[in-house]
């Protein structure tokens, strides 16, 4: 045995002592503190306990595991395992009842669920135990902190009490902040504050619940109920930082250290009955399940709509960074999931008033906050009749191609920038991709003086994305100055990606922009929509004048709305909508953090995602790269 070998073995070797020695530490600790003639009584204590106590200890436990079965629910929700929910609450309940009882929960844990699901991996089963219990463990600090504030506790643990309001919201700003946690090269998903709330939630009843099945199993008048909560939770703290099977030791000895004199023979006698009715009886009973794993659902194909045939083009961005289209209710719709949402962008196929429920339920499955974001005014109207919070949040620009004439006199503006353009002598081809390593290094060029690319409905240089779309360029010579994308929908087109050079002349951008209004008018096209600019939800409203006003300077200023204007569009309002105005608020700004900070692209290519793509909508700057760089 060379020596990093032996470093292995002695490591494995003190893992497995810790547990052992904590044992026999806390086991003679509680020798000195319990005399000899109480363990004697133990049999008789047993006996005292009546039946109806060990029926109430029963149905607490049986709410308690109910709980804990949540946990798994959580867990596969963030993971995205695709396992329903129901199979996760029963293998989750088998899972934490093996791993609580026979130690080394995390390992233990892991093997259960792997049995009982048989179509999940040994891997994706040990992530899914690791998850658990590292959640676990920092709700029961939080709650532990919170019910020893508020309970009485003994003094020392003040500490826990003051780092669970300090862990608390810094947890939260943290999972908003930061919802992916890199390591290396690896991307671990965080919980969403949905997922985070109903971790807190569950593990809150799991332990009252439980606390309450130890309670009813003590002498009358031992101690009161409020007064055990927060000694139980410590101790069972303490048992989980132990790691010795069921918390065995350190949870007896927190627990006869604190409770009355006098009272050990009936306190070990209560214990012992819990530990049989919440640790050995749910063993026992999901060894017995673990006979019988859960069988597999058979999983039935449906026929997809195609990208294309979304009543809305805006929605093909979604494609980029692993959008889908799933059904709400009886439609498909374009869905991004964020980090804290799943968002319903632009409209569905068909606008039923079942895609609220449908997107609601949609939501829950993966443990996020149901949003619509720029939606029309007949899905606007369906939330509205559902009682769902309401907010015009931006206005979209339309061209009507069957009215689209250059010699209006609403367009004199766009009539000199073009004229300029000619002016200037740049060339314009259209319908074909320009060489990619031009485009690439333009697009380059671009980040760095405006800033990083922006995510969401505005797309980002990739050869493979562009390729499914209308491409306008223009060169000065044979050098590349600028070029633009046109989403090409079954009913419309809409303005994508922007970009231009330093040396690129006056009116370049309205010329390219000019250039695709003219094809899609050729092809048959009806709209073209030039994305949308911000819009002021109530302008009688100071508050909302100034939001407005603030959100367009940090968007690059009013230049969107004038470079748009141009073209003489129509503009259509687009509503954002979520169930109430607290989830509206943590939705827009979970998208907002979204675009501004999209996950990269695919190192190698676009077609590896190109079937799932999607991220998520922007907040009304597709051209901020007319703006000021603050824009980008």
């Amino acid at each position: 045995m060379n020596r990093s070998q032996a470093v292995t073995a002695l490591r494995a070797a003190v893992r497995i002592s810790f547990p052992i020695l904590i044992l026999l530490g806390c086991a003679m600790l509680l020798s000195r503190q319990i005399p000899g003639d109480v363990l004697a009584t133990l049999p008789r204590q047993l006996a005292d306990i009546s039946v109806l106590q060990w029926a109430c200890a029963a149905l607490l436990t049986v709410g308690s595991f109910a709980a804990v079965a949540q946990y798994d629910v959580q867990a596969h929700r963030t993971l995205n395992t695709g396992i329903s929910a129901r199979r996760g609450r029963i293998s989750g309940a088998v899972g934490i009842a093996i791993g609580q009882t026979v130690g080394f929960g995390l390992l233990s844990g892991a093997v259960a669920r792997w049995r009982m699901l048989p179509d999940m991996g040994v891997g994706q089963a040990l992530k899914l135990s690791t998850f658990v219990s590292l959640s676990f463990v920092a709700a029961w600090a939080c709650v532990t902190g919170i019910i020893c504030a508020v309970l009485p506790a003994p003094p020392w643990t003040m500490a826990l009490s003051l780092a669970a309001l300090v862990l608390l919201p810094a947890a939260a700003a943290l999972l908003f902040w930061r919802p992916t946690l890199r390591i290396g090269t690896h991307r671990i998903p965080l919980p969403s504050l949905r997922v985070s709330g109903a971790i807190l939630l569950w593990a809150t009843v799991d332990m009252v619940l439980a606390a309450a099945a130890l309670w009813v199993l003590l002498p009358a008048g031992t101690l009161p109920y409020f007064a055990l909560l927060p000694l139980f939770m410590v101790a069972l703290g303490c048992g989980l930082v132990s790691n010795t099977p069921g918390g065995i030791g350190p949870f007896e000895l927190v627990l006869v250290s604190a409770l009355p004199l006098g009272a050990e023979a009936g306190v070990l006698a209560a214990i012992l009955a819990f530990r049989l009715v919440y640790y050995a009886a749910p063993a026992c009973l999901a060894m017995a399940a673990m006979l019988r794993p859960l069988p597999v659902p058979q999983v039935v194909e449906r026929q997809q709509p195609g990208w294309h045939s979304l009543p809305r083009s805006e929605a093909l961005a979604l494609r980029q960074n692993g959008g889908q289209i799933a059904r709400a209710g009886s439609a498909m719709a374009p869905v991004w999931r964020t980090a804290q949402t799943e968002t319903l962008f632009t409209d569905p196929t068909a606008t039923q008033p079942d895609v609220v429920r449908g997107l609601t339920r949609l939501a829950a499955r993966h443990g996020r906050i149901p949003v619509i974001y720029k939606a029309g005014r007949r899905l606007a109207q369906v939330a509205r009749n559902a009682r769902w919070a309401i907010l015009h949040v931006a206005d979209d620009a339309i061209v009507d191609l069957d009215g689209y004439d250059l010699t209006s006199p609403a367009r004199r503006r766009l009539r000199r920038k073009l004229r300029a353009a000619e002016k200037a002598g740049i060339t314009i081809r259209a319908g074909h991709m320009p060489d990619a390593q031009s485009a690439a290094q333009l697009d380059r060029d671009w980040q760095r003086r405006c800033g990083p690319a922006r995510g969401g409905s505005m797309g980002r240089y990739c050869p493979d994305y562009v390729s499914d779309q209308w491409v306008v360029s223009a060169y000065s010579g044979d050098a590349l100055i600028a070029f633009a994308t046109f989403h090409r929908g079954a009913r419309e087109w809409c303005l994508d990606i922007m970009r231009q050079g330093p040396t690129a002349p006056d009116g370049t951008m309205h010329a390219l922009v000019h250039r695709g209004l003219e094809a899609a008018q050729g092809m048959g096209v009806a709209r073209v929509s030039l994305a949308s600019v911000i819009a002021c939800p109530d302008p009688q409203r100071a508050v909302w004048r100034w939001a407005t006003a603030r959100a367009v300077v940090h968007a690059g200023g009013t230049g969107l709305r004038q470079f748009k204007s141009a073209y003489a569009p129509r503009w259509v309002p687009r509503y954002a909508a979520a169930p109430n105005w607290l989830a509206l608020a943590l939705g827009l700004a979970d998208i907002a953090r979204t675009i501004r900070a999209p996950d990269p692209l695919p190192a190698p290519a676009f077609e590896a995602v190109s079937a799932k793509n999607a991220n998520n909508p922007h907040q009304e700057d597709e051209n901020y790269e007319l703006a000021s760089p603050s824009a980008a």
